[in-house]
């Protein structure tokens, strides 16, 4: 006697895959923005980082000469502008972090630290942007 045997379903249906690649889609849509935002939040760290450096520098360059109008980048001590520095004159450093921050895709935009010292000496560091919405980024 013969037996007919029913073959096993193998692999996976078109709606299967469908409902895959749709979740998939979904995800992406989703993590996309999350991405950017994430980059452009690290390459702003980064450039505020390599200010420190500079400020210190500035600090210095205050405190041998009294004054902040000499404290330009390659002179008293400062170091001259590199990377997301673009530049330092009486003490205020200049840095682009290379990020788009109002979706025109231009990465011009720039922040700087001023440095501000009060009658005792003590010396504050103020930061703008030139975009209102990069400060979001701060």
């Amino acid at each position: 006697m013969r037996t007919h045997s029913i073959k096993q379903m193998q692999g996976f249906t078109l709606i299967e895959l469908m409902i895959v690649v749709a979740i998939i889609a979904v995800l992406a849509t989703i993590g996309m923005p999350m991405y950017n935002n994430y980059t452009i939040r690290s390459n702003v760290v980064a450039a505020i980082a390599e200010a420190s450096s500079y400020k210190t520098a500035v600090a210095l360059c205050y405190q041998e000469n009294g004054a902040l109008s000499s404290c330009d980048a390659g002179n008293d001590g400062v170091p001259s502008a590199a990377s997301k520095i673009t530049g330092i004159t009486d003490g205020k450093i200049t840095l682009n972090p290379q990020v788009d921050c109002d979706n025109d895709s231009s990465t011009d935009n720039t922040f700087a630290y001023s440095p501000d010292v009060d009658t005792g000496g003590i010396m504050t560091w103020n930061i703008a942007d030139d975009q209102s919405n990069c400060g979001q980024y701060q």
